[in-house]
């Protein structure tokens, strides 16, 4: 059975954090206090190093704020890093150029949660099963990833989730009011970046995005229910 995501998922951009004024690990422990039971640490300009000090920084704040799903966003070296620093990391998200899937879970495990951007209906239905789940997007055309291609809209993403065999995450430029349409497209879990990254109270954007997927009938329970590993993973 797929460990994929529910609800709302936090990518975790270190650029709208900083343009915001905010730290990351702030921002994920408001977010994950509140409800949001998935983080995805993304930090593409910067280096290695301070991306590893970034996810393990994160790690921390969800063991007192979680239990939550964290998995880096492309980087197999930066989840593997920061494991070996004792964080709990529990996969990585990687993109149609990044590692396939199965380098992937020979890196990290078989017990590691995989996600995949896919947005196109060929490249949806390319990913393979041994993923967790799909990232499909942009739903909205966003300045927090010019190049992600051409919006897809909800129509696009009511085909994207049609084309997918695995459950598919929402993203590109969604806030609350957009749950229902992305709930009614098929969509499992919703991605959001600026909606609490650059939200001025980033604990209180994510709860009102937690209570609106909730009250569209979203799974309210905790993250430790919807990923048994999220208690049980291991540090490798």
């Amino acid at each position: 059975m797929s460990r994929g995501p529910e609800g709302i998922y936090l990518v975790l951009d270190l650029d709208v954090c900083a343009s915001a004024g905010h730290h990351p690990a702030d921002v994920a422990r408001a977010a994950v206090a509140a409800g949001v039971g998935a983080v995805q640490v993304r930090a593409k300009r910067a280096p290695v190093r301070e991306q590893v000090a970034v996810t393990v920084a994160v790690a921390d704040a969800l063991r007192l704020a979680g239990p939550a799903l964290l998995v880096v966003d492309d980087r197999v070296d930066v989840a593997l890093a920061a494991r070996a620093r004792g964080a709990l990391v529990h996969g990585v998200h990687v993109g149609q150029g990044d590692l396939a899937v199965d380098d992937v879970r020979a890196l990290l495990g078989a017990d590691a949660v995989v996600g995949v951007s896919a947005a196109r209906p060929q490249d949806v239905r390319a990913v393979p099963p041994a993923a967790d789940y799909v990232g499909s997007g942009p739903v909205r055309l966003t300045a927090t990833k010019p190049d992600a291609g051409p919006a897809l809209g909800m129509d696009g993403l009511a085909t994207a989730v049609a084309a997918s065999s695995l459950p598919v995450v929402a993203i590109g430029g969604l806030a609350a009011d957009d749950v229902p349409a992305v709930r009614a497209a098929g969509a499992r879990s919703m991605a959001v970046v600026s909606a609490v990254c650059g939200a001025p109270d980033p604990g209180a954007a994510a709860r009102a995005l937690v209570a609106a997927w909730g009250g569209t009938g979203g799974p309210p329970g905790p993250a430790a229910d919807r990923w048994p590993s999220a208690r049980a993973a291991v540090v490798r």
